[in-house]
């Protein structure tokens, strides 16, 4: 790995990392709310949907990319400003 690789991981760990202190400090701040299965159900399915439109969105725009689907449009922006 070269200096940029282990210096964006090292910056990627360390935001993880200080979202999970923040996430686990504010938890511990709530007062005690007990949530039923139908809550636990819910919060799964709603995270799991956001993963998948997330991931499928991520997925469609890395295939177009590469697929040159977008060179239509770059090159309508650069003919449009290179005119003026």
């Amino acid at each position: 790995m070269n200096r940029n690789a282990i210096g964006t991981a090292l910056v990627v760990l360390a935001a993880i990392a200080i979202c999970v202190v923040f996430m686990v400090v504010i938890w511990r701040q709530l007062p005690a709310v007990e949530m039923g299965a139908h809550g636990w159900v819910a919060l799964a399915l709603g995270t799991l949907l956001s993963l998948i439109v997330g991931g499928g969105l991520s997925a469609i725009l890395v295939i177009s990319r590469r697929r040159g689907y977008d060179e239509g449009a770059h090159e309508l922006y650069r003919g449009h400003f290179e005119n003026d």
